[in-house]
């Protein structure tokens, strides 16, 4: 068997075949059988029914645990406060047709009821959709629940099974983790298995997202929002980022538009005292008679604001472009001006096919320089 697969009996459990390629046969809950599912458990994360003793240290186990006793409404552990509707359709297709493929994460109180550390979505839905009375679900006992150096590690590998986390999600993360006592050290250790270095800055960076709008916040989750633009954003009041935020999603605007955006909207406002929301009623007025699809739009906002914001650089640069234009170079030759016109100097640039062709040509150029010097 493969370094990192199971060693151990999977078939003590109902409806579960291990294949010696670690492929997980199971049955689902809507009675459909359900092949090629792959499940990269470790064994030194997670405790099996009838494991050999050995072979594990961790205390969770597979129970069927009855929704009565599953507390829907926590949201201790919850990774994201606000629904993600795209996300909810797929799952809720996927659920609808082959019921809940990864069995959801929960904590045992000592009550005898369960609280959800990871998988409320597919639970929520499982219930709503389904005749079900119980789930199988992965448990760990309420040992666990005063010792977050062991929770938060078994929460984060169950989360990134199959998929990632979401930039709030990992904020999330590390805000209750830090918040259950977790030293900055201790937090260090899950930045690799989110892709990041281990590097002291990380996590409180990402904690501050949390300071966004919700608005903000969806649009980061859904990925349409670039972290360096959120980052950008926390210069904001909450209000102009709802505002630069739809702007962003309705133009549909990639990363580096989007930070082009947000800077000259926070130059510009800081130079006027004008806020982003009459800023862009500004540049709506001059639309009003205009027809345009969303590029073109996109185009037309930036260059407003690149004009509001650097009015003679943009004139000389429209001066420039005249100028070029009324020269009618030929294909191959361009002129170029100094960074942002700091003197009268001029290059002009020329293209050729080869050194052959450049060999070709430059006698009669290196003469007409010459002249010229």
């Amino acid at each position: 068997m493969p370094d990192g697969s199971l060693p151990l009996n999977l078939q003590a459990f109902s409806g579960l075949k291990l294949t010696p390629d670690r492929i997980v046969i199971l049955r689902s809950n809507r009675g459909n059988t359900i092949p090629g599912c792959f499940f990269p458990f470790s064994s030194t994360h997670f405790f099996f029914n009838n494991a050999p003793k050995s072979s594990v240290n961790f205390p969770t186990q597979y129970r069927q645990v009855p929704y009565a006793k599953i507390d829907l409404a926590d949201t201790r552990y919850q990774l994201l406060l606000f629904n993600s509707e795209k996300s909810n359709k797929e799952l809720r297709r996927s659920i609808r047709t082959y019921g809940i493929l990864l069995p959801p994460l929960l904590l045992e109180q000592s009550s005898g009821n369960f609280i959800v550390l990871s998988g409320k979505q597919r639970l929520q839905i499982d219930a709503e959709l389904s005749e079900n009375r119980a789930v199988t679900a992965l448990v760990a006992d309420n040992t666990c629940a005063d010792q977050p150096q062991l929770l938060f590690p078994l929460l984060i590998q169950h989360q990134i099974i199959g998929s990632s986390l979401s930039l709030i999600e990992q904020a999330v993360f590390f805000k209750k983790a830090r918040e259950e006592g977790l030293h900055e050290k201790e937090l260090l250790q899950f930045l690799p298995l989110l892709g990041y270095k281990q590097k002291n800055h990380i996590p409180g960076e990402l904690i501050a997202l949390l300071k966004l709008d919700t608005v903000v916040q969806q649009e980061l989750h859904n990925g349409s929002m670039a972290l360096r633009s959120a980052k950008k954003l926390l210069g904001f009041t909450a209000g102009e980022q709802r505002v630069l935020a739809k702007v962003i999603k309705n133009f549909q605007l990639g990363g580096s538009k989007q930070q082009k955006l947000i800077d000259l909207i926070f130059e510009l406002g800081k130079r006027t005292g004008t806020s982003a929301e009459k800023l862009l009623t500004g540049w709506q007025k001059t639309e009003q008679d205009k027809q345009g699809n969303g590029p073109q739009k996109s185009a037309s906002l930036l260059n407003w604001l690149q004009q509001q914001c650097r009015p003679r650089s943009v004139a000389a640069e429209e001066d420039f472009q005249e100028f070029c234009r009324r020269l009618k170079l030929p294909p191959g030759v361009q002129l170029q001006h100094t960074p942002s016109f700091e003197d009268e100097r001029l290059s002009l640039v020329l293209e050729f096919n080869s050194r052959e062709d450049l060999k070709k040509k430059w006698p009669q150029l290196k003469t007409t320089v010459e002249q010229d010097s």
